[in-house]
């Protein structure tokens, strides 16, 4: 029996948290944190998903500064981050781009659109492995 695929999202706003977490847990196995400080907190726990979905406006700690954080340790850099945003920032994409994330995903946007970005995802990952 194949073990389901953890997600972690990282997501201030309540409603959307709940949203995707629904969305995503008929497929996978959903953490939800609400900012970037309990994100890090959650990993320190000792857990590890296979990927994270991560707001890159949030309060505390926002996206660009967690993704550095995880970049720079040992245990989680090389864990695949999803940015999600509604910002259309040209600049901040391409700062998440050099902080490794494997793809973007821009606010409002379809569950289903999320969904088929997550399956290419684990798709791209299983195939280079």
């Amino acid at each position: 029996m194949e073990t389901r695929k953890e997600i972690l999202i990282i997501e201030d706003h309540d409603s959307l948290r709940l949203i995707m977490g629904r969305v995503l847990s008929k497929k996978y196995l959903v953490h939800t944190q609400k900012d970037g400080l309990d994100g890090i907190a959650w990993l320190r726990k000792g857990n590890m998903p296979d990927l994270i979905l991560l707001d890159m406006s949030m309060p505390r700690i926002n996206g660009v500064e967690f993704l550095s954080n995880i970049r720079s340790s040992g245990f989680y850099a090389d864990i695949p981050v999803l940015a999600v945003s509604a910002e259309d920032d040209t600049s901040l994409v391409e700062q998440c781009r050099e902080l490794g994330i494997i793809d973007f995903i821009k606010k409002p946007f379809n569950p289903n659109k999320l969904d088929e970005k997550i399956n290419h995802i684990f798709q791209t990952i299983e195939f280079i492995e």
